[in-house]
């Protein structure tokens, strides 16, 4: 058997918290990465929902594509000019930034849906 004194107990104890309290620490950082990452991707679920229930909703022609030298998971973030085209009101420009599929890279002239809120329409999402 063995036997572990008073302190070598507490020791543990110690150690145990301590550890525990790190992979918390590194597990809210993980996920505040995570949301900055998605944020930057233009994979922020929480502007996309928001967008999506409360902004207008039209087309828009791409007038240009700006490759950010960025990727992830091998694919492309492009920053995309648009021409946002609501029903019944003036055009506006706008800019999106986000990751797109490499082997679907949108073009110059290309009609996309976006979702913006009409008291900030620069608080845009394209799909």
């Amino acid at each position: 058997m063995i036997y572990f004194s008073e302190n070598s107990h507490n020791n543990m104890n110690t150690k145990y918290i301590i550890s525990i309290l790190i992979l918390l620490f590194a597990a809210s950082a993980c996920n505040i990465v995570e949301k900055e990452v998605n944020k930057l991707t233009g994979h922020d679920e929480e502007k996309i929902k928001r967008l999506k229930k409360e902004g207008v909703k039209c087309e828009a022609e791409i007038l240009k594509v700006e490759d950010m030298n960025i990727t992830v998971n091998k694919n492309p973030m492009v920053r995309l000019y648009l021409e946002v085209m609501p029903p019944g009101e003036p055009s506006f420009d706008a800019q999106v930034e986000m990751v797109v599929s490499r082997v679907n890279v949108p073009r110059k002239g290309d009609n996309v849906v976006v979702y913006y809120n009409p008291k900030d329409k620069s608080d845009i999402i394209a799909e």
